[in-house]
């Protein structure tokens, strides 16, 4: 990209945008756990330029209940071939406002059994290498 500047011309480089997938098992709590997948959002960066990406979403239903999630990745973690993945890491929101989810949770429940203790998990893992980059 060029900008003209108070009659000067810069040019500077922007990194192309991309998204990077992720998939964990939370922590064992009250003797069960939930599976996260999520697609961090899109942001410019490098494998070199300490960029990260915001993610958010909720767990998959067990026991008749979920969890919410949010946060921030840690920054690029350069791999050999020259892409980079990140390090994602944190702890579920509490079990406090779980909604129908258009009969699920009662499904889940029925089948399940019932966990009504409020409770949390922790979960940690790495993304996949960065995609969705444009091309030119």
């Amino acid at each position: 990209m060029i900008l003209s500047a108070g009659g000067f011309c810069v040019a500077f480089y922007i990194p192309p945008a991309h998204v990077h997938f992720f998939k964990t098992t939370t922590s064992d709590t009250l003797k069960h756990h939930h599976v996260l997948r999520l697609y961090t959002f899109s942001v410019n960066g490098t494998s070199y330029d300490q960029h990260v990406h915001q993610f958010q979403g909720i767990s998959g239903i067990k026991y008749g209940h979920y969890h919410a999630y949010y946060g921030v990745t840690g920054p690029p973690i350069p791999l050999p071939n020259g892409n980079h993945i990140h390090l994602l890491y944190g702890t579920v929101d509490p079990n406090l406002y779980n909604t129908g989810r258009s009969g699920a949770l009662a499904k889940s429940a029925k089948m399940e059994g019932y966990i009504s203790e409020v409770h949390q998990h922790t979960f940690q893992g790495y993304s996949t290498i960065g995609f969705g980059y444009e091309t030119e």
